[in-house]
C-alpha cells in the first residue's frame, strides 16, 4: 500500500513538472501565473516523497506486505 502511494506521488510530481516546463517552453500565458504555485506544489510533493521513503525504509514494506 506504502509503495502505491510513493508511486502516485512520484506520477503526481512528473505531471507538475511536465505542465510547468510546457508553460514556460510555450509561453502559455494564462497558466504563467500558477508557476509559483506548482513550484511549490513540487516542494512539498518532493518532501513527501522523501519522508514516505524514509518511513518505507523504517517498516521495511515490500510489494504491499510488510517483513
Amino acid at each position: 500500500m506504502l509503495n502505491d502511494i510513493i508511486k502516485q506521488e512520484e506520477e503526481l510530481q512528473a505531471t507538475l513538472k511536465a505542465i510547468k516546463d510546457l508553460t514556460e517552453e510555450h509561453n502559455i500565458f494564462p497558466l504563467k501565473g500558477m508557476i509559483e504555485q506548482i513550484d511549490k506544489l513540487l516542494s512539498r510533493s518532493e518532501c513527501a516523497l522523501l519522508n514516505l521513503h524514509k518511513w518505507n525504509d523504517k517498516t521495511g514494506e515490500t510489494n504491499g506486505k510488510t517483513n
